[in-house]
């Protein structure tokens, strides 16, 4: 473990200690103040508190269920949500990974710049997604993830390389992906023979991607202070403010292009915190080159994230893209969605997939 990554540990760990001294010193000034009884009610209000922190910010009593329904084609609201299916002309993947709740729409104008460089793109839809709000209700992190995973082991035999490319959450589960791939492989490389065939990719790359959604005590990040009761709120309803985009909107900078929900997913977002953060504790298992790609001014998901990212990485080979939105009024958020930003962000992505995985057209 390096020296920065000791000290982003001790600052967590300080800032927890002091927190604890902080409301030890209250309770006591309490007490001092108005009696025992008030130091008995704080005391509880604390414990309540608490308890509520620990049931909805970690995976206490929750058991994942990674068993997934695929989406019937005939469902699929927007015909440029569909799956993108790779052509089959190339030697060399790009499997992309849309965000949440997104689809993957995101990527049908990165196609034809992939195709003449000489990759195939292929991009699933993951559960719940490009269809109906109300689908996302039974669906979780783990069958996003058992979804890509299943799609990946399908479509990674057939090519001589293939790369990881996620916008958003997308990226969180392209790393959870690299993280159990490159762990395999570095298995079979220690055996010295394998049942099934190396599935690691030859890089990853991630756009505007969370490592977490809420760490106000560890990195000061609070995404929304709603994400801190999502367990809960869960339970009691499927969805706030679910909604379908205006298709008449024009948007700005392409975004108007975009096929997803609005609104926020309570038990979905809980869900993904459970994700992240294991994705993040593994993040020291990804070994292969990465790229990790932020708008300094994001409005979906803090910038900071980046950072938190490539400190946790095991690769050797990190990079960085940073864009400077700050003319637009959008969510700055996935890069590949605007036009502003779009072929620079492609070009650079595939670029770093190359030096690492030397496509021929």
């Amino acid at each position: 473990m390096n020296k920065h990554k000791v000290s982003k540990a001790i600052r967590g760990r300080i800032a927890g200690a002091s927190m604890v001294v902080l409301v030890s010193g209250a309770l006591g000034w309490a007490g001092a103040m108005f009696g025992p009884a008030v130091i008995v009610s704080a005391g509880f209000i604390l414990l309540l508190a608490l308890g509520v922190a620990l049931w909805n910010t970690t995976p206490f009593l929750f058991r994942p269920n990674p068993s997934y329904e695929p989406t019937r084609p005939e469902r699929v609201r927007w015909p440029e949500a569909k799956p993108v299916e790779p052509s089959g002309t190339h030697r060399h993947l790009v499997f992309c990974v849309h965000g949440f709740p997104s689809t993957p729409a995101d990527f049908r104008k990165l196609v034809a710049a992939a195709e003449a460089r000489g990759w195939d793109l292929a991009a699933p839809l993951l559960p719940g997604c490009g269809t109906d709000p109300k689908d996302l209700n039974g669906t979780e992190w783990s069958q996003y993830l058992a979804l890509v995973r299943d799609e990946w082991a399908r479509l990674r035999p057939r090519y001589e390389s293939a790369c990881l490319f996620g916008t958003s959450m997308g990226g969180s589960l392209a790393l959870a992906l690299a993280q159990e791939t490159c762990a395999a492989q570095e298995t079979c490389a220690a055996q010295e023979t394998c049942a099934t065939p190396a599935l690691a990719p030859a890089a990853v790359a991630t756009v505007g991607s969370p490592a977490v959604l809420n760490a106000w005590l560890r990195h000061g990040i609070v995404m929304n202070p709603l994400i801190y009761l999502a367990r809960s709120l869960g339970a009691l309803v499927p969805s706030l403010g679910a909604a379908l985009p205006d298709p008449d909107r024009t948007g700005e900078d392409g975004d108007g292009d975009w096929k997803g929900y609005l609104g926020m997913y309570p038990r979905q977002t809980y869900t993904m915190q459970v994700g992240l953060a294991a994705m993040t504790r593994g993040l020291g298992r990804v070994r292969c080159p990465a790229l990790v790609c932020h708008a300094r001014g994001d409005r979906m998901v803090d910038f900071r994230n980046a950072g938190i990212i490539m400190d946790g990485l095991g690769s050797s080979d990190i990079e960085a893209l940073v864009a400077n939105m700050d003319g637009f009024g959008h969510m700055q958020h996935n890069l590949v969605l605007y036009d502003s930003q779009r072929d620079r962000v492609w070009a650079r992505v595939l670029d770093f997939f190359e030096r690492h995985s030397a496509p021929q057209v």
